[in-house]
């Protein structure tokens, strides 16, 4: 886009509050800028410096009070020394697409990741471990995606290359949205998904989606620059939330079609309490509650505590993997195993631990005695399978995606309370052979370090 060229004197001459804007590479940056340079309610655009052109200075002017900030595409990670807030996310498990940072105190404003994939099948919870690292360091962050799209999961790469495959179309789970008010919750801090329309696709299954998102993007940004440069932004900012957080609930609530007829989106993809009732019945109050708690604006509130979980409302777990060796025992064990949806899933919970421990020493009497150490038998186990590796010509391949996005989403989902006291044991399965050495600096292996109480890697516990 053709913004009015300016130089750094007369940036400098507005006495800007300054930021800077780190992402994968300088594109990422720009396409963020530009979006926030058209059609904004808080700000608008003065010009660009391109002094040097590599690292563009993006100004603007506040249109409430007409105070300036300015905004300095850093570009590539990689490129930069960079502080050790940037640092530490970028290195925890995944980066994100770009991240914002004060360039008075350094601080982090702003996380984002945007993609042009829907997030259904492989691709679901591929980020997952971008939005806890925001999280953990209390930074507000958007994720973006689309509305649909379609899963071609099931084709081989010659076929999707070559653009046969077609794929089925489908939505992202309630999952993803749920996920994002308990990182609100747990962690105190907006952590927010935002839906483009996909028009194509979107007709496919009946809907014709409002092109919203664009506008929640840019003024969530704007207003989380504001809000660090004036402090008497918080209303407007806790308003946007709202705004963003309901259009959230209201993905959830909306009316789809299944194989019984039509239901609530969230009642095909959880049906679990407490989760399902304050949503549905509570969501209005749950959401300016939610806006109120991560703004410290209002104390904890137990009525509002959406994964206190009531056990009577999961059922049975079934999943793909009985031909593995463990789990396709453990599906016949007689154990008291539970998952969230009725039909294939992929995580379960033992609810007993405890008969779980005498079932894996009797499975494994090599590591007979080990599991009591890893594993607390006074509370549930989350069992989340994965790949690790894939064998292609008598080479190992490392599978990190979706493997790494699916641990960080349910562990969080279930073996955290809403306080992020473990509440369950993890045990992860690696259900594939795999080689005697492996690589433990992939970012698989990073949110298995993370979560996993207990790991299994070549039928054997594998020790961190």
């Amino acid at each position: 886009m053709n913004l009015p060229i300016l130089t750094i004197q007369e940036i400098k001459n507005h006495e800007p509050r300054c930021f800077i804007i780190y992402s994968d590479n300088i594109l990422e940056s720009t396409n963020v800028l530009d979006l926030m340079s058209v059609g904004n309610k808080f700000l608008e655009i003065v010009g660009v410096s391109y002094e040097p052109i590599d690292q563009p200075i993006y100004l603007f002017k506040e249109k409430i009070k007409g105070s300036f900030i300015c905004i300095k595409v850093a570009g590539k990670y990689e490129n930069w020394n960079l502080p050790n807030n940037v640092d530490s996310i970028i290195r925890f498990i995944d980066k994100p697409d770009f991240m914002i940072i004060d360039g008075v105190d350094g601080e982090g404003v702003f996380v984002g990741e945007t993609t042009g994939t829907a997030n259904v099948g492989n691709s679901q919870w591929q980020r997952e471990g971008r939005k806890i690292s925001a999280a953990e360091k209390s930074i507000p962050m958007i994720y973006q995606t689309y509305y649909s799209g379609t899963d071609r999961s099931m084709f081989d790469k010659e076929e999707i290359d070559n653009d046969t495959a077609q794929g089925q179309v489908r939505e992202p789970s309630s999952l993803q949205v749920i996920n994002h008010f308990i990182y609100s919750l747990r962690y105190r801090v907006p952590s927010l998904v935002v839906y483009y329309p996909n028009p194509a696709y979107d007709k496919i299954i009946g809907f014709s989606r409002e092109n919203i998102g664009q506008k929640y993007l840019k003024d969530y940004i704007s207003v989380c620059l504001l809000y660090k440069k004036d402090k008497n932004y918080k209303s407007i900012k806790k308003k946007v939330e709202v705004e963003i957080y309901k259009k959230m609930l209201a993905f959830l609530t909306e009316i789809v079609n299944n194989r019984r007829g039509q239901s609530l989106r969230i009642d095909k993809d959880f049906p679990i309490e407490p989760t399902h009732n304050i949503l549905t019945t509570n969501g209005e109050l749950f959401i300016h509650y939610l806006v109120n708690f991560i703004n410290g604006d209002t104390p904890f509130k137990e009525k509002f505590n959406i994964i206190n979980w009531d056990y009577k409302t999961f059922v049975p777990w079934q999943h793909r993997y009985n031909k593995t060796s463990l789990l396709g025992s453990l599906a016949t064990a007689r154990l008291p195993l539970v998952s969230y949806l009725k039909g294939a899933t992929k995580a379960g919970i033992a609810l007993n631990t405890r008969m779980l421990i005498s079932f894996l020493n009797l499975f494994y009497p090599k590591e007979r005695g080990k599991f009591i150490q890893k594993l607390n038998p006074r509370i549930p186990t989350l069992i989340i399978p994965t790949l690790m590796f894939q064998k292609t010509d008598n080479k190992y391949i490392y599978k990190v995606d979706p493997g790494t996005g699916e641990i960080v989403a349910f562990a969080e989902l279930f073996a955290r309370d809403i306080r992020n006291n473990r509440t369950m044991n993890t045990l992860i399965y690696v259900h594939v052979p795999g080689p005697k050495k492996f690589s433990t600096m992939t970012k698989l292996f990073r949110a298995i370090k993370r979560y996993a109480d207990c790991l299994i890697i070549n039928e054997k516990i594998y020790d961190f």
